[in-house]
């Protein structure tokens, strides 16, 4: 992602994150994110990586682990030898064209730039923790990622806000633009992708860790939010079949 003509402060992962403009930022897309304040002009360019392509490449651990912890990678200096911003675009209208030798040309030059962010260390973490004196919203997001795993509810959430329930499932849906629970939901799903893309655990470890009770729901969930099922989704990183 890169923002063009002005910053940007995003929510990502129960944190927030402001973006200058002109700047390659790398997060975990399927973490859910949403702009919470952005300067008038600012406009978002968006490529969507796989992550099964990510990983074949072998990236250095580092930034392999970084993206997998849900860190937030942003270019501290202009791309080089060609603006990111500039590179995204062209990325973008190769990738309208549905064509396949398009799309290994945005392949290369996609890796080719990540490898060269990666040797340079040239990123660094933008997440910033609650400040002292936060908001209401930003103790209940706060509070979401410190216990999102262990699904509590609405009304917990809100306690620790120091808000009523109904007061805060209002509040929570106007600043994200989605329900609480589907908030949590995603961000439990989100986890449970990123461990069925790291490590042999199975499902049924997998599902408690993320703080579900029932093998239906979890299913049903990653269906919903992943768009296949754990297996599925698994067999893009590992050759062999997933423990259950």
């Amino acid at each position: 992602m890169v923002f063009e003509h002005g910053h940007v402060t995003m929510l990502y992962g129960g944190r927030t994150m402001k973006v200058p403009p002109s700047r390659l930022v790398l997060f975990w897309g399927a973490m859910p994110h949403h702009a919470l304040e952005a300067q008038p002009r600012a406009l978002s360019h968006v490529l969507y990586l796989p992550v099964s392509i990510l990983m074949q490449w072998q990236l250095p651990t580092w930034f392999l682990k970084s993206l997998m912890d849900f860190d937030v990678l942003i270019e501290t200096t202009p791309g080089a030898p060609a603006h990111d911003l500039d590179c995204l675009k062209h990325w973008i209208r190769l990738l309208e064209r549905r064509s396949v030798e398009a799309d290994r040309i945005v392949l290369l030059e996609v890796e080719a730039r990540l490898r060269r962010m990666a040797i340079d260390r040239s990123a660094s973490s933008v997440l910033a923790p609650r400040a002292a004196g936060a908001g209401r919203f930003e103790r209940m997001v706060e509070a979401i990622a410190r216990r999102c795993m262990s699904a509590p509810t609405v009304e917990e959430i809100a306690n620790e806000a120091g808000l009523s329930r109904a007061y805060a499932a209002r509040l929570f849906r106007r600043e994200t633009g989605m329900p609480m629970l589907e908030y949590m939901t995603r961000q439990r799903i989100s986890h449970a992708q990123r461990l069925l893309a790291t490590t042999d655990l199975g499902v049924l470890d997998i599902l408690g860790e993320c703080g579900f009770k029932s093998p239906t729901r979890f299913y049903a969930a990653f269906r919903r939010f992943a768009g296949g099922t754990p297996a599925r989704y698994r067999r893009r990183f590992f050759a062999r079949p997933a423990r259950s």
